[in-house]
């Protein structure tokens, strides 16, 4: 069974970006003319321009 920080660390590998705004991780799904598709760890997609994921002001990435 794992600890509470292993899930942490496996959610984190699996969802490698957080909207540092409110909290929500994500993980790229799909590029396409400039908008890529995020799905949260919930499953609710959402959709950006590509260029805002550079925003590090918004954007974490996680290794």
């Amino acid at each position: 069974m794992s600890t509470l920080s292993e899930l942490a660390e496996q959610i984190s590998r699996l969802y490698p970006l957080e909207d540092t705004r409110c909290g929500v991780r994500y993980r790229v799904v799909n590029q396409l003319a400039g908008t890529t598709e995020l799905e949260a760890v919930n499953g609710q997609p959402r959709y950006v321009p590509t260029h805002i994921l550079q925003d590090k002001f918004i954007w974490k990435k996680s290794a």
